[in-house]
């Protein structure tokens, strides 16, 4: 994922469409507390459906998911994914969904356009790097950017025996009409019982 990575050899260039499926169990785990059971979302990077397959096991349910490109022959017959464009969304589209989650492209024009089109219609969970938020790039949309859940390193290749060097975390958009600008709130992993070694929720 990294530059780094590339640089030294340690890792390739990212694949094309940017797709890195949602196969790590740890990815939903923190989103948990933030997402309660019976939530209602919708998809609008879908991919192959992994991080459907997640949330489900959380009790969330899609209402829809759409995906640009088909990534995976059981793309072509698992429902509720459609073949769509997520910058054509509107409001009009949204059904029972209370907010969008998702893993996004992490190339910057095409996360920062889909970040500013869907806030702009629901509450918006993007799961990508967590080196984002110190970029000059993100200031931009600080504003609109409510809460960061850390998250840390994800694998994304089934079988593959480490983790890749990037720390991931979810972040919140909200840029719905009416909403007050905030510093975003931060929050650490959560630490498992009996454990004293991780961070815990701030």
């Amino acid at each position: 994922m990294s530059i780094l990575g590339q640089v030294m050899g340690t890792q390739k260039a990212r694949k094309r469409n940017d797709f890195y499926p949602t196969i790590d169990p740890r990815a939903v785990q923190a989103l948990a507390r933030f997402l309660p059971p019976g939530t209602v979302y919708a998809e609008p990077c879908a991919g192959a459906g992994d991080l459907i397959g997640l949330l489900d096991a959380l009790g969330l349910t899609c209402d829809w998911a759409l995906e640009l490109e088909p990534q995976s022959e059981c793309l072509r017959n698992r429902w509720p994914i459609a073949r769509g464009n997520a910058l054509t969304l509107s409001a009009r589209d949204v059904g029972d969904a209370t907010c969008f989650v998702t893993n996004p492209p992490w190339n910057r024009p095409m996360l920062h356009a889909l970040i500013r089109h869907l806030a702009a219609i629901l509450p918006t969970w993007m799961l990508f790097d967590a080196s984002w938020k110190h970029t000059q790039q993100a200031a931009a949309l600080g504003p609109i950017c409510t809460d960061i859940v850390s998250v840390g390193r994800l694998k994304w290749f089934a079988g593959s025996k480490y983790d890749p060097p990037d720390d991931c975390a979810w972040y919140l958009f909200d840029a719905r009409p009416g909403r007050e600008a905030a510093a975003p709130r931060f929050h650490f992993r959560q630490a498992p019982v009996g454990d004293r070694t991780q961070l815990t929720l701030i």
